[in-house]
């Protein structure tokens, strides 16, 4: 299976159910340019088992190049083994309800009223016949999908579903490109920066051997009606009872992932604390592991409750409310609580953008979430549930959050260029070269350019992932645990979080400029090791960014098509 058909089929519909009763389409309508040619389902299937083109299907294949009459029997053929149970509770939840609505403008139903064909969004019967198909032991296929679809024909939008694969291959590209870009730019910071031996300083990626300690909390905002687990690692000193000095221990809060919880970063907490600060591991009641584990059961509507784009940032102020009183009571006065820094993962890093001065802009969201199904940008789909919000203004920042390290967030969407520009507080903002659900060029550099804060850094690790996937066990099994499928972080990426995260917070929140020549793309490329090469850069301009598009769309020079593409790119910003 090659990388964009396997993208787009694990992407979309590993997320994605019982069975329904209903008659198979038996033939499919195939439309490309002004060509609208009648196909049987058999004729498809005799085409994938046996490569026998029938002369209905071979007058549609001449319209084809060589290349995509071979992509087309693959994009029929290639299956992925799905739960059929996790299948079910996708399509049936509100986010798959936009992802059916949009894959349903490629797969539209047909059907005959007073003997005229009409046609309809196929969102409902592409639901019933992804159920169907996730029955199969040999896994979802297109052609598995077509057989199944409960109406009298099926127009399969090939045009559009080679739009998509275009639009595939040119995000693949622009990724290529705009990580080529970070990192010449890397290179030229490398090349102006004052040398500095790294190698006789401290290595960060290692923790101290200053004790820490932890203790963990069960908070209740009796308010909002929400318990809100914690787990607090600090310096052991603190718990010496011999009072110090108050407000000198700075306090860092970081935020999990959508499905994770707050064991997820366990590790970057006792890092971050053995170094001085107090860290607080917090964990989202309505998006974390023990809700995922509810929405499987039937217990839950939907993989998170859509109110987390405002729940998650206020479990934070609470946090902080409650540390408040909890450091006059037990830490002497000793944390510092008006000099916090706020890490997170995706919603994680949605929640740190929040809380550091961005505001949910509803404008900009419907504008992004009226398009067609025309890219993988999986992340926009769940940015698209916040408009089931009550449209009014939400003031989420937090005045005692000082600096802030978003991973991969949710954030060209739901915040845009307006919002994001908004935040003028230090930012450390890590990429994954390889994020197949927040892409690396429209969903994360594209944001990081609208930034105007001063002190900005943009991380990339080259060949990480938004979620690491055990495709061995995706493979063997269509019924294997969260646990077995999603395979921890590298452990070259997490050096690399805990030692620009603690350079980071040591610099902007603890004030200890002594850090300062870490925060360097000289320092990055020391550490940086294979297969993840790591690059730094403090700025990427608009200007640099939509040259590296450009160089994607026509890499043989300009064109009059690519400056329309670009200025059709630049008009939705």
């Amino acid at each position: 299976m090659n990388r964009w058909t396997h993208g787009l089929i694990w992407g979309v519909l590993s997320s994605v159910c019982c069975c329904f009763p209903g008659l198979a389409a038996e033939r499919v309508y195939l439309s490309f340019l002004s060509a609208n040619i009648s196909v049987s389902v058999q004729s498809l299937e005799d085409y994938v088992d046996q490569n026998v083109v029938s002369p209905e299907l071979e007058s549609y294949l001449l319209l084809l190049s060589a290349e995509d009459q071979a992509q087309f029997r693959t994009v029929l053929q290639d299956a992925l083994k799905v739960d059929p149970l996790i299948v079910s509770q996708f399509l049936y939840s509100p986010t798959g309800e936009i992802f059916l609505q949009k894959l349903g403008d490629l797969i539209q139903a047909q059907s005959s009223q007073s003997d005229r064909p009409t046609l309809q969004n196929g969102s409902n019967a592409v639901r019933i016949a992804l159920i169907e198909a996730a029955q199969n032991p040999e896994g979802i296929s297109l052609l598995r999908v077509l057989k199944q679809f409960p109406s009298e024909g099926i127009q399969l939008n090939t045009q559009l579903l080679f739009e998509l694969r275009d639009q595939v291959e040119l995000l693949m590209k622009e990724t290529d490109s705009v990580v080529a870009e970070i990192v010449k730019l890397s290179s030229q910071e490398v090349n102006q920066s004052i040398p500095f031996d790294f190698a006789q300083q401290p290595d960060l990626r290692q923790s101290r051997n200053d004790k820490v300690a932890k203790r963990s909390w069960f908070l209740r905002d009796q308010r909002r009606n929400r318990s809100i687990p914690v787990d607090f690692y600090f310096p052991e000193r603190l718990d010496s009872g011999i009072r110090q000095s108050p407000n000198t221990v700075p306090v860092i809060v970081v935020s999990h992932g959508l499905g994770a919880d707050r064991n997820s970063y366990a590790s970057f907490g006792q890092h971050l604390a053995s170094y001085g600060f107090a860290v607080a591991l917090i964990q989202h009641p309505g998006s974390d592991s023990y809700h995922i584990q509810t929405w499987l059961s039937g217990k839950a509507s939907d993989v998170f409750d859509v109110n987390e784009f405002i729940d998650r940032p206020l479990d934070v102020s609470y946090l902080l409310d409650e540390l408040e009183h909890r450091n006059r009571v037990e830490f002497q006065s000793q944390l510092n609580l008006n000099q916090v820094g706020v890490a997170g993962y995706s919603f994680g890093a949605y929640t740190a953008l929040a809380l550091g001065g961005a505001e949910l802009n509803f404008a900009n969201l419907e504008t992004q979430c009226a398009s067609k199904l025309d890219s993988l940008n999986l992340a926009q789909i769940f940015q698209c549930r916040a408009l089931e919000l009550p449209r009014q203004p939400y003031r989420l920042r937090d005045s005692r959050v000082k600096a802030i390290m978003p991973m991969n967030p949710l954030s060209g969407s739901i915040f845009g260029q307006e919002s994001l520009s908004r935040i003028q507080i230090p930012i450390l903002w890590k990429t994954s070269g390889e994020d197949n659900v927040t892409p690396v060029a429209r969903e994360q550099v594209r944001s990081f350019t609208w930034l105007t804060t001063p002190y900005r850094y943009l991380l990339l690790a080259e060949g990480d992932h938004h979620i690491n996937l055990n495709l061995n066990v995706v493979n063997r099994t269509i019924s294997a645990s969260l646990q077995e499928i999603i395979a921890p972080t590298p452990t070259t990426v997490n050096g690399y979080v805990n030692a620009m995260g603690l350079a980071f917070f040591k610099v902007h929140v603890m004030n200890e400029m002594g850090y300062q020549p870490y925060l360097q793309a000289s320092y990055a490329r020391t550490i940086s090791k294979e297969p993840y090469p790591l690059s730094l850069v403090r700025s990427i301009t608009s200007e640099q960014f939509f040259r590296a598009l450009e160089q994607a769309q026509n890499p043989e020079g300009d064109s009059s098509e690519s400056r329309i593409f670009l200025g059709n790119f630049q008009q939705i910003e």
